[in-house]
Formats: C-alpha cells, sequence, structure tokens
C-alpha cells in the first residue's frame, strides 16, 4: 500500500454556519495553523496475509505492503525482489528456494513454455547466471545450488530426466537412471530441496509412482504410497533432511530417505488445508488446533504455534522448516522451525509482521462527530469526537459502537448506498431500509438511527406514507429532515422526511435538490436561481441567483456557500458565497458526485486522490493535495459541513481529521420548533429545540416577563453540538416558578471555534399553568 501525503500550507477551521465574513483579498492567502489529527486503526481479529515464498539464509516473501521482498535473516537488511520478466510466450514462470529465484519454468509439467533461457539469481548477493536448455530439453520447477532437472522426450513419447549443471558444476548433463520408463502425462515434481526432488508419474498398472531422485547419484528410487493409496490426488507430501512424509486422511507414513524399508506410521487430526513437514526426527503438522509437532516414533504432540496462517509449511534449505502464525493479529509473524539440542524442533520468530490494521469501510462527519464503518471481520459502526474548541485533538477508542452482529440494518455504513449512514449533524447518523407495511411486505421505508449523543444508541423509525415505496440513497440530510431517492412502481422519487415526525413530507422536490437546516434548495428555472423552500411552512422563503446562468446538475448548501454544475460533465463548476453574492469558478472539470462542499472550502476526489480548495479568500486556493487512491464520498472520504473539517482513510487504515484555514461563516439558527405557548399543568416542559450550524462553547436561554420586564436566565449549558434543548419546566435555575403571563425568550450561544460573534435569537411564548401560589407580578 502506497503512504499518503498531504500537501500545501495547512490550517484549522473547527467549524462552520451561516452569515459569512468579509471576503479579504485572495493573495492574502491561507492565515490559520495547519492540523492533522489522526486515529490509528484497531488491530484486525484476522492477521495480515503474507506469502512466504522460500528460506534460507533469508526469506522472500510477499505482503504485507507492496510487491515481494527478500530479507536476510542475518543482519535484517531487506531487498526487493523484482519479478520474473515476460517472455515471447506471456508472464515467465518462476520458482523459489532458499535464497534463489529461477525465471523461465513455466509449467510444472513437460512444456515448450520451459524450453528457453533458465536465469537464477541469488537474492541474498544479487548476482544471477542464465542457463541455455540443450537441445530437446524442457526445464522442470527443481534445482540445486549446482545442478536443475530438465525432462527430455523421445519421439515414443518417453521422458527422461537430466540433471544440467550450472557454472560451478563441471557435469553439464547427466541423464538420471530409472527403474522405471514412463511418460509426459502425469510427471510432476511434488517438492525438491538441495539434495533432490520428489516427483510422481503414472505406471503401467493404472496407478501413480513416487520417486525420489538424488541429485548426487542422478538416479531415482521409488517410494511406495501409504498402502491402499494408488495416486497422489488426496496425497500431501513433505520432503524432510532424514524422512519422506506422505499424508492421507487423517494417517501419516514416514518412509526414511536414506533407507526406504524403514516405516513410520502416525495419526494426526485430519482438515483440509493441512500440510505436514518432517523436522529431524520430528514431524511438524499444520491442523486446526494450529502447528504441532510429534516424534516419528509416536508419543505426545506438541503445540509449536496456537495458530496458523492458510499457506502451507514451507521447507528450508537445511533441514529446518518455515510457518506463518502466531496468538492473533497483534502478536504474528513468520517463523524457523529446527531441531533443537535434544531433537525435538524449537520455533523461533524470524520476521515480526505488523498488526494487520481493521478495515474501515465508510466515513461519516458533522459537528466534530465521527463514524467510522469497520470490518475487522465483523462489521460495526465506531463513533469518535473531535474537539471543537481549545488544542485540536480527537479521541483514539470509540465513545460508541454499533455491532451489526446485533443489529445488520441499524448499524449502517454498508457498501449498499442506501445503507451507508449519513451525519444528520444533531448527533445522528441516519440509513434507509425495507420495511413491511400492514398492506405489503417490504414496500415501506423506514430511517435507520444511530444517536451518537445518546450514546450510540439506536432506533428504527417506519416513516408514514401511503405510497408502496423501495428506498434508494439518501442524497442529502440535516437535523431533522432527510432527502432521499426511492422507487414507487419502478419509477424513482425524490422525496423528503422528517424523521421525527415519523413521516414523508408533502413536498415536491426536484433533482437537484438540497438541504441545509429547515430549507430545501432546488433550481427555480433554468437560469441559475435556486428557491428555497421552508419545510415548516412549505413555502418558498427565500431565493439565490447563482450567476452561473445555467440550470444546475448538481447542487450543494452550506452554511453561507453553494456549489453547483451546469452539466452531466461538471461544466461550470463554481462556488457561490452569498453575503458577498460572489460567485467563485473552480478551477476543475468534475465527474459526477466528486465534489463535496464544505463551509468555504471543497473536496473534489480526481485520479491523483483528493483536492481541498478553500474558498475563504474570494478565490479558490488548493490548501491540501492528498495524494492516494480513493473510492468514493461516504467510504473513505467526507465532509463535515458543520465543524469545518474533512475526513479520510489512508491506505494503512488510518484516518485522518484535516482542518482549512481562515474563518467560517458566522453561528446561525438553521432550524427551530419552539411552541407558542405552554400549560404547565400539563406538561412538564417548555417544546423548544434550536439546530444550529456549528458547535458552541456555552449557551444560556433567558425570558424576560412582558408585563413586569424581569428577566431571568432559566437554563445553561456548555458545549452543544448542533442542537440545543433546554427543556424548561417554568422555573428559574434555583428551582421557583415563575409567573403566568406573556414572555419573550432569548437564546445566547457561544461559537466554539471563536471566529465569529455570539448569537442571539428571539421570540414569544405565552406560559399558563403556574401553581395559583405564585402571584403575578405587578406591571411597571
Amino acid at each position: 500500500m502506497r503512504r499518503s501525503r498531504v500537501l500545501g500550507a495547512t490550517a484549522l477551521a473547527l467549524a462552520i454556519g451561516l452569515g459569512g465574513p468579509a471576503a479579504v483579498p485572495a493573495a492574502a492567502g491561507p492565515t490559520a495553523a495547519a492540523d492533522d489529527l489522526t486515529i490509528a486503526p484497531p488491530p484486525h481479529r484476522d492477521p495480515a496475509q503474507v506469502t512466504v515464498r522460500a528460506g534460507g539464509t533469508g526469506l522472500t516473501f510477499t505482503g504485507p505492503g507492496p510487491g515481494t521482498r527478500w530479507r536476510s535473516l542475518q543482519d535484517g537488511r531487506e531487498t526487493t525482489v523484482d519479478w520474473c520478466p515476460s517472455g515471447p510466450s506471456g508472464p515467465s514462470g518462476v520458482v523459489f528456494h532458499g535464497d534463489s529465484m529461477a525465471c523461465g519454468v513455466g509449467a510444472d509439467y513437460v512444456s515448450a513454455d520451459n524450453t528457453g533461457p533458465l536465469t537464477i539469481r541469488d537474492l541474498g548477493s544479487g548476482k544471477s547466471e542464465t542457463l541455455t536448455a540443450p537441445a530437446g530439453r524442457a526445464w522442470m520447477k527443481a534445482f540445486s545450488p549446482t545442478q536443475v532437472l530438465a525432462a527430455e522426450v523421445d519421439k515414443a513419447g518417453w521422458l527422461t530426466l537430466h540433471l544440467i549443471g550450472r557454472e560451478n558444476e563441471p557435469r553439464k548433463d547427466v541423464t538420471v537412471t530409472s527403474p522405471d520408463r514412463f511418460g509426459t502425462s502425469g510427471f510432476r515434481v511434488k517438492a525438491f530441496d538441495t539434495k533432490g526432488a520428489l516427483v510422481s508419474y503414472l505406471n503401467g498398472n493404472g496407478g501413480e509412482t513416487v520417486a525420489l531422485l538424488d541429485f548426487a547419484t542422478a538416479a531415482l528410487r521409488p517410494v511406495p504410497l501409504p498402502t491402499g493409496v494408488t495416486d497422489t490426488a488426496h496425497t500431501k507430501f513433505g520432503l524432510g533432511s532424514q524422512w519422506i512424509a506422505m499424508k492421507n486422511s487423517g494417517t501419516v507414513t514416514l518412509r526414511s530417505r536414506a533407507d526406504g524399508t524403514v516405516t513410520r506410521t502416525l495419526t494426526v487430526p485430519s482438515s483440509i488445508d493441512e500440510s505436514v513437514q518432517p523436522v529431524g526426527d520430528w514431524l511438524v503438522a499444520q491442523v486446526d488446533a494450529g502447528l504441532t509437532a510429534v516424534p516419528v516414533t509416536g508419543g505426545t504432540a506438541r503445540v509449536l504455534l496456537p495458530r496458523t496462517g492458510s499457506a502451507p509449511i514451507l521447507p528450508g534449505t537445511d533441514g529446518a522448516a518455515f510457518m506463518v502464525g502466531g496468538t492473533d493479529s497483534g502478536n504474528w509473524g513468520v517463523h524457523r522451525i529446527a531441531p533443537g539440542p535434544d531433537g525435538a524442533p524449537v520455533v523461533k520468530k524470524a520476521v515480526d509482521l505488523p498488526a494487520n490494521p481493521a478495515d474501515r469501510v465508510g466515513l461519516a462527519l458533522a459537528q466534530g462527530r465521527l463514524a467510522v464503518g469497520q470490518q475487522d471481520p465483523a462489521t460495526s459502526v465506531q463513533g469518535y469526537t473531535a474537539s471543537v474548541s481549545g488544542p485540536p485533538t480527537v479521541t483514539q477508542t470509540p465513545a460508541w459502537t454499533c455491532d451489526a452482529t446485533v443489529n445488520t440494518e441499524l448499524c449502517g455504513l454498508q457498501d449498499a448506498p442506501g445503507a451507508r449512514s449519513a451525519a444528520t449533524g444533531d448527533g445522528r447518523f441516519v440509513s434507509l431500509s425495507s420495511v413491511d407495511t400492514a398492506n405489503c411486505s417490504a414496500c415501506g421505508i423506514a430511517v435507520n438511527v444511530i444517536d451518537a449523543g445518546a450514546g450510540g444508541t439506536v432506533r428504527q423509525v417506519p416513516l408514514a406514507s401511503g405510497m408502496k415505496l423501495r428506498p434508494g440513497h439518501i442524497e442529502s440530510v440535516s437535523g431533522r429532515y432527510v432527502l432521499f431517492v426511492a422507487t414507487e412502481n419502478s419509477a424513482s422519487r425524490l422525496l423528503v422526511a422528517d424523521i421525527d415526525a415519523g413521516r414523508i413530507l408533502d413536498v415536491k422536490a426536484s433533482s437537484p435538490s438540497t438541504l441545509w437546516g429547515a430549507v430545501l434548495w432546488q433550481p427555480e428555472g433554468d437560469k441559475g436561481v435556486v428557491a428555497g423552500t421552508d419545510l415548516r411552512t412549505g413555502q418558498v422563503t427565500r431565493r439565490v441567483d447563482l450567476g452561473t446562468g445555467c440550470k444546475p446538475y448538481e447542487l450543494m448548501a452550506t452554511a453561507d456557500w453553494f456549489y453547483s454544475t451546469c452539466s452531466f460533465d461538471g461544466d461550470g463548476a463554481a462556488a457561490f458565497h452569498t453575503p458577498s453574492k460572489k460567485r467563485i469558478p473552480l478551477p476543475f472539470t468534475p465527474e459526477r458526485h466528486h465534489v463535496r462542499l464544505g463551509d468555504g472550502y471543497v473536496v473534489h476526489q480526481g485520479g491523483g486522490g483528493l483536492e481541498v480548495y478553500n474558498l475563504r479568500s474570494g478565490a479558490p486556493v488548493r490548501e491540501h493535495k492528498i495524494e492516494q487512491y480513493v473510492t468514493g464520498h461516504g467510504i473513505d472520504w467526507t465532509v463535515d459541513r458543520f465543524g469545518g473539517r474533512l475526513a479520510y482513510t489512508d491506505p494503512k487504515e488510518t484516518v485522518h481529521l484535516l482542518g482549512v484555514s481562515g474563518k467560517a461563516s458566522p453561528l446561525a439558527v438553521i432550524d427551530q420548533d419552539t411552541a407558542a405557548t405552554v400549560d404547565f399543568k400539563t406538561a412538564k416542559s417548555w417544546s423548544s429545540r434550536w439546530w444550529l450550524s456549528k458547535p458552541v462553547s456555552s449557551w444560556k436561554l433567558t425570558v424576560r416577563n412582558k408585563t413586569s420586564g424581569i428577566s431571568t436566565v432559566v437554563r445553561s449549558g456548555g458545549e452543544a453540538r448542533g442542537l440545543i434543548t433546554p427543556a424548561w419546566d417554568g422555573k428559574n435555575q434555583s428551582g421557583a416558578y415563575l409567573y403566568t403571563g406573556d414572555y419573550e425568550w432569548t437564546l445566547t450561544a457561544r461559537p466554539a471555534d471563536g471566529q465569529t460573534p455570539e448569537l442571539r435569537t428571539s421570540g414569544s411564548v405565552k406560559v399558563t399553568g403556574i401553581p395559583s401560589r405564585v402571584v403575578r407580578p405587578p406591571a411597571r
């Protein structure tokens, strides 16, 4: 995997809102310092995938990370292994053994692909030699430090084996003697080491013969298969320095390499992926319980490793063996198994492998609250929290977890777009799913809610509707409203739902549309004008001319900013700053769904990764360039529309939270739900909620009696992210009831970023139902 690089002058802007700062000259550029918060991934339950290809004085292995490497077991130096070059008929075949790599053996049977030059490289020293196959010879997949196995086929189809001498071997072509005649069909090299090779071929009795080729004597000696076995299809082989192991089902037959008449039989647990390898006078077996060893003479098995990788045991060049394994992902490596002083196998970790990180499969972020979809391999959603004031920090352990094994639908952020969670900005993460209704099966839609503000609690909200609908994907969310695509009778529809009310609103939405607070923005005409419909009243309350002269093809709104394009191809991509009425053309032509709008910046997903353009100076300034492969928004990158940061996952599964410089838009109320009257005889508290454009560090609610003019602070609080719900019970903060009458309420809030003025918003409420013992105050 490639390490990502973040380039450019970077800086922090923690929050976003409504109401804009005066534009500064474009030449001014960034004004704040940079920050990059990171969340390291937890270890995956499954260890890192690594393929060990050969072992000698060093190890040749592939993964984790890019390419194949050779690492010395003596001094730890590591080199990259260049793969075999392609030949005229395609990629050249490769065989690894010890510290060597042979290029030019394309098949494990006699083939014309094996008749070209054979290059053997010493991966430790870097030296190489190239051999030319003698006429009529084809290379086979076995070689030693001095010889290479080759095969010759005569006109009758009979096969003769040859040992071709390497540079340091004076015998350049030695014919192998064999007690049997055999053809090319069924001939295979089962295993080999520096002293010989174990081969198989079809015999004249309708079965197979296994034979040991001794490189020193150039002679084949048949090795009887286990009793009752006639072919090698279901037999596992292991070639050790002293024994040949053949495993069939749960029985292992061991035959002495020096004296074929000496035989031992052992029983080991049977599984599909097991392998066996003699190490000295012990049999090492890969079984379900891990890696075990038992003396060839029988006895109690020893557990060498409690868990192993899926690849078979790999024989070394000196009678040792290598195996990937350990206890868990955090304690995993390549182990060397060799005889100890008493002959019993001793395990030593040869290469320590880094912990395999959990896969991050989804991101959603709002008001500094981050939801991360994770697979390890179980699917879950993990919640993290970034600071919104003071020194930039982010939690390193989840504040909450939603486990998909408990509830698949509610714990979203999955691969399906409709099931991928979106951040509402008031502490909730929502997704869609199909539900049954009273009239039909799976023809209704429910909103799945994860509430980060309530510790990650989950619930499902069915949406009341007279329609038969199937969910598509979420287009936009803000607070209590969600804009989504659904299918009705095979026709696509764009709908708006009120999550809190549990119903689909009677509002006509057209594509493209977007939500910001309680306002649904969509095109009006084809000249670049967009209209904002207040979802609480259904009335158009605002119109903005984006200055594009075209009907938007894509449309986004955040705080004081809009983003739009003019065509499917991304023509006319531009941002618009509402207070200054300035259109800012963007220096790229994006693909559809490859741009997201933040408060005064845009993130563009291009061919080389992500580009972050800061717009707060009045011109597009590329502030960050993240050079890595990215999949898409909501999967491995996202934007906090309410808090300033963007988030992305790098190739090593670390999540980054990156800020932008300059001032965000002023803090604003983007939606509110305040009752005009409250009767404390029947109500425990006054129903009041305010949705805010960015986090606040503190707030207070003051009520002023319109008759007496007396003002009282009735509620106050500290940090709030996106939503303030005071729940006033008719009393002051000392617990005494106020009086009945008409009141003016005022909510005051300080932005957590400290960049913009505090917010003050007011309204009226009529209070009744106060206990009779409370005397009405006199008028002033």
